[in-house]
């Protein structure tokens, strides 16, 4: 389902992402493509696959624990990036606060996984504290401009 809170970019990256879309480094490998490895270009502790980028890599991990800290939702769930970007609480909640909380949960994978690809064209290294940050203020600004109560503020 389509959340108008976010950017165009960051809900076809969702879409993408919900369909297998997005290219990691054994996709592009299958493709012919000469890669020196198709480890997670990040921690180079894994295969890259997109649960792995985007949710199980320690960088992903300190990142998804920090914000469902910082919202106080409990615990990360493991379900997947596709089940996560879904956005469901599990808690009771106002329809506003899904539609934030969604749009937040999916400018954090697109983020994620900007952040991946600063790696791997950049060689620009994140630390979590520092993506947390560019993920709340990104967020703040995309959700307070394209939400249907105008008057958003930060501390709220």
């Amino acid at each position: 389902m389509r959340n108008s809170s976010v950017p165009k970019k960051v809900e076809l990256f969702v879409w993408r992402t919900r369909k297998g879309r997005i290219l990691t480094l054994p996709e592009l490998d299958k493709r012919g493509i000469d890669l020196n490895s198709v480890c997670c270009p990040i921690c180079d502790d894994d295969i890259e696959t997109l649960d792995h980028s985007l949710l199980s890599c320690k960088l992903a991990k300190d990142i998804w624990v920090k914000i469902f800290e910082w919202w106080n939702m409990g615990s990360v769930p493991r379900n997947g990036i596709r089940e996560l970007l879904h956005g469901d609480t599990g808690q009771p909640i106002s329809d506003l606060g899904k539609t934030i909380w969604q749009g937040f949960i999916r400018t954090s994978g697109y983020l994620i996984w900007k952040s991946r690809n600063e790696k791997v064209f950049k060689n620009k290294c994140w630390s979590a504290p520092a993506a947390v940050s560019e993920i709340q203020v990104k967020s703040f600004e995309w959700i307070a401009k394209r939400c249907k109560l105008k008057n958003i503020e930060w501390h709220n």
